[in-house]
């Protein structure tokens, strides 16, 4: 796999009717890395850094486990989930509700035994870890200011902890976005996790709708535009409420809606369905800018590798 998105892949645009199909709940969106492909940095100008106010989220999972139990429900947005400390409350709530695909997204810099077993007990069903390269010089690059030797240490102990604690049915990630500075060892990373038991996500950059550099996205006039797997599917609620357009929306600049006063469904039926309209209609002129001009549409897939196999989805 190279740096190059490959627009063949993007096949997964189907509409979620109803209600969401995938959930982004911003617990925290707070973060402890200033990572090159990312513009967390940025966010103070356009967002305060919170926690969700556990109200708010609690009233979203009833809400969830009514209308779709099954829906895949990531506990953050554009943050660090263990930086929120009270992130196992919040797992335990939501599968004690019956949602049966909850997951985190995570640097795994703070991923300590100690609160890997506690979302582990929690009933996490899936943790996805960044990390993005095989070498330490490469990591120092890609996520600054974080550890790599303590990241990779943290994932094993993850691993292990998974094992003395009977969980075979939750699932270990870890997770390479290819660019231009690691491109070369996406092999090395893939062998090395998958020999140590260990599930490999590798996915192409965003450029989270032109906020940073994305080389591997080619202008839109020369390929043809498809819906949006993150439009299509899914609905981001950051951690003040407020609904972002999309999953690369990360500043929430198209606000769709506040979650504190409507519900999911509404949500869903509101304003973001007009924009799911135009994608399917292919009115991409009519969107808002951000959409229009957006590219991020064309790294919406990803290979997985397991240990002894592989594949692509």
């Amino acid at each position: 796999m190279n740096s190059k998105s490959d627009i063949k892949k993007v096949t997964r645009i189907e509409e979620a009717r109803g209600f969401p199909a995938v959930i982004l709940l911003d617990n925290t969106n707070a973060c402890n890395l200033r990572c090159s492909m990312c513009d967390h940095v940025n966010m103070k100008h356009h967002r305060p850094l919170a926690r969700m106010d556990y109200g708010l989220y609690t009233r979203l999972v009833d809400e969830i486990a009514l209308e779709r139990p099954d829906a895949r429900v990531w506990e953050i947005f554009f943050g660090e989930p263990f930086l929120c400390p009270d992130m196992a409350e919040r797992i335990r709530y939501a599968k004690d509700r019956g949602l049966t695909d909850v997951v985190l997204n995570s640097n795994g810099v703070l991923m300590s035994e100690r609160k890997a077993r506690a979302v582990i007990e929690a009933g996490l069903d899936a943790i996805y870890v960044g990390i993005d390269a095989s070498t330490a010089g490469t990591y120092a690059k890609i996520r600054v200011g974080g550890n790599f030797d303590r990241a990779v240490a943290n994932v094993l102990g993850y691993r292990d902890l998974l094992a003395a604690l009977g969980r075979p049915d939750q699932k270990l990630f870890v997770q390479f976005v290819v660019s231009e500075p690691n491109e070369n060892e996406v092999e090395a990373f893939r062998a090395f996790w998958n020999s140590h038991g260990v599930n490999v996500k590798i996915r192409p950059k965003v450029s989270w709708a032109g906020l940073v550099s994305a080389e591997n996205l080619n202008d839109n006039e020369d390929v043809t535009r498809k819906p949006c797997y993150w439009l299509m599917r899914t609905i981001n609620i950051c951690a003040d409420g407020r609904v972002a357009l999309c999953s690369v929306d990360v500043h929430c600049r198209v606000p769709c809606g506040d979650a504190t006063t409507t519900s999911i469904k509404d949500l869903w039926a509101g304003r973001l369905a007009d924009f799911r309209r135009m994608h399917r209609e292919g009115r991409f002129d009519q969107l808002p800018a951000m959409c229009r001009d957006c590219r991020d549409w064309q790294s919406a897939y990803a290979e997985y590798h397991a240990p002894g196999a592989s594949g692509s989805k």
